[in-house]
Formats: structure tokens, sequence, C-alpha cells
């Protein structure tokens, strides 16, 4: 996939875990992983004993890493809607998401399950869907991800046009381009407001 290197054996997904008839891609959607160490593929491979369909396509480290899990041509239930999820190209950012101040430890962030934030970045803070501290995302993540997704449009034929916002909105089943799991449902947190949309649009859109 042009020049960018992508690791497509490391955390490669079995059939079981993703449906593998090729279809026409319109969008790519992007979320977050909610766990740092690749924790969570080694989830997927888990849940539903190896069964489990909510999977993602490409998933991008904080150190910038890409790696694809299944090919981009084939689809999984990543919106827990078949229909809509066999039109998108699938990404997640590996991040924690949202955080919580541990009453515990001074200065200290707990993700909702339990684990405490210890990456140096700090954390972002703002009042969003119902929670304040969020993970941040590095620049080296920033980077792959619109290197990423340029190279995807170009091999997809899917429009270079970016959603400049995080937030759902009417009529995003019939969006083609570039948008993030947040957009669909008023319940998704990814990605968090620590994502800078604008930035990632001027990025992708030049």
């Amino acid at each position: 996939m042009g020049d960018l290197i992508i690791d497509k054996e490391s955390y490669k997904l079995s059939e079981k875990n993703y449906n593998n008839e090729v279809t026409v891609k319109k969008k790519i959607v992007i979320g977050n992983t909610f766990s740092t160490d690749m924790r969570h593929c080694i989830g997927w491979n888990k849940r539903w004993n190896g069964r489990y369909t909510k999977t993602a396509m490409f998933t991008i480290d904080v150190e910038g890493n890409i790696y694809q899990h299944f090919s981009p041509n084939y689809y999984s239930n990543f919106l827990d809607d078949i229909f809509l999820s066999e039109s998108i190209i699938s990404i997640v950012l590996e991040n924690e998401g949202w955080l919580m101040k541990d009453l515990k430890g001074e200065n200290k962030y707990i993700n909702y399950v339990g684990h405490i934030y210890n990456r140096k970045d700090s954390v972002f803070e703002k009042r969003w869907r119902n929670h304040k501290y969020w993970a941040p995302y590095t620049q080296k993540q920033k980077d792959s991800t619109y290197k990423l997704v340029k190279q995807l449009c170009l091999e997809f034929d899917i429009p270079l046009k970016v959603i400049n916002h995080n937030t759902n909105f009417d009529g995003v089943e019939s969006y083609n381009g570039i948008l993030y799991k947040s957009n669909f449902e008023k319940y998704y947190t990814d990605v968090s407001p620590a994502w800078d949309c604008l930035e990632m649009k001027n990025k992708i859109e030049i």
C-alpha cells in the first residue's frame, strides 16, 4: 500500500472475526481501542469463543505503527449494523478514551476498567458526553492516520472529504468520506475531544 509500512502479520485475525465477502467502500470510520498494548486485538480473539466480529481492519498505536487485521476489501460488524458496516473501512487508534481522577492518588487518572493512566502525555480536559478527562492522541499517531487515510481513499476511490467535528448528525449514513464513530451515535465517545478534527480535515483535504 504505497510507501506506508503496514504490519499485516503480527495481529492478523482469522476469518471467524470478519466476513470475507468483497464489498464497495464509501467511508472511512475512525474510532478508539480503549486499551493499550494491543489488548483490544487480543480480546477480539478471545470473545465469543473466537468468533467476535465487532473488529476493525486497522489499528494505529501510539508510536504510529500501523497494523492490518484483515483486508479492507472485506467487512466486519464494526458499527453494530452489518448493512452500514459493509461500506466502511474501519481504523481504531490506540487510546484509553475517557478517564477518571483516581481519588486515592494525587494527579493520577484511571480508565474505565480501573487501569492507571501512566503515559507522560498530559490528559486532555473538556466536558463532553458525560465525561471530563481524556487520554491524548500522539503526533506520531496522527501523522500515520493522515497517511493511511489518504492512501485508502486513493485505493478505494473514497472522497477526500473529512467531517470537521466528532458529534452525531442527521444523514450520517449517506455521507461518503472520512468520519468518526462518534458521528453515528451519542453514546460513542470515539474519537474524543482530544482529537483535532479540524487539523485532520486540513491535512487530508489539501
